[in-house]
C-alpha cells in the first residue's frame, strides 16, 4: 500500500471508530511503524483534515462527510460572496486549488466555516501582504467543499451556480 492510500485508510479507520485511535493501533492496523503514522497525520493535517491528538488517540474533529470539488471563477472583490455561500449554506471551504500554467497543482488549506473565519481571510488578503491564490488564475479555482449531507452541497452548488461562480470540473481536478 502506498502513502496515499495508507492515509485515505487512515482517515477512514478514525472516521468509522467511535472512540480515539491509538497510533499504535493504527500502526498495528497498517502493519508500519509508528513513525510512518506519525509522519502520515501530519500530511493528512497539512491537507486539510482536523485530526485531533488525544492522550487515548486520533479523532477527527469535522464531522463533515460529505465532500465535493467545486470549480469556480470570480474575482478577488467577489472572495467574500462565494465564502458566505459556501458557509451560509451549511458547508466548509477546507482548501482552495489551482492549477497553474507553470507550476501545476497547487493547493492550500481554508477551512473555513463560518462569516468570522471568510472574513478573517479576506482581511489578511486585503492587508496587501498576500494575494489570493486564485489571482494567479485568473480567478479559476477549485475549492473541496464539506457538508453533513449530498443535500446541503447541492444547495451550495446551486446558490454558487446563481451568482455565476461555478463552472463544470475538468478532467484533470479528479486524478
Amino acid at each position: 500500500m502506498d502513502g496515499q492510500a495508507r492515509r485515505k485508510k487512515i482517515i477512514e479507520i478514525i472516521q468509522k471508530s467511535d472512540k480515539p485511535v491509538s497510533g499504535t493501533a493504527l500502526a498495528n492496523q497498517l502493519e508500519v511503524s509508528r513513525q510512518v503514522v506519525v509522519t502520515d497525520i501530519a500530511l493528512i493535517r497539512a491537507n486539510g483534515i482536523d485530526v485531533v491528538s488525544t492522550n487515548k488517540g486520533y479523532v477527527i474533529t469535522n464531522t463533515n462527510k460529505y465532500k465535493r470539488i467545486v470549480k469556480s471563477r470570480h474575482t478577488d472583490d467577489q472572495i467574500l460572496d462565494e465564502l458566505f455561500a459556501i458557509v451560509d449554506n451549511g458547508g466548509v471551504a477546507e482548501n482552495i486549488i489551482i492549477n497553474h500554467r507553470y507550476y501545476n497543482r497547487l493547493e492550500a488549506p481554508l477551512n473555513v466555516s463560518s462569516r468570522r473565519e471568510a472574513k478573517e481571510f479576506m482581511e489578511a488578503i486585503k492587508s496587501g501582504k498576500s494575494k489570493s491564490l486564485s489571482s494567479a488564475t485568473s480567478g479559476y479555482h477549485y475549492h473541496v467543499i464539506s457538508a453533513d449531507s449530498e443535500a446541503v452541497l447541492d444547495d451550495i452548488e446551486a446558490e454558487l451556480k446563481a451568482k455565476g461562480f461555478w463552472l463544470p470540473l475538468d478532467d484533470w481536478i479528479l486524478n
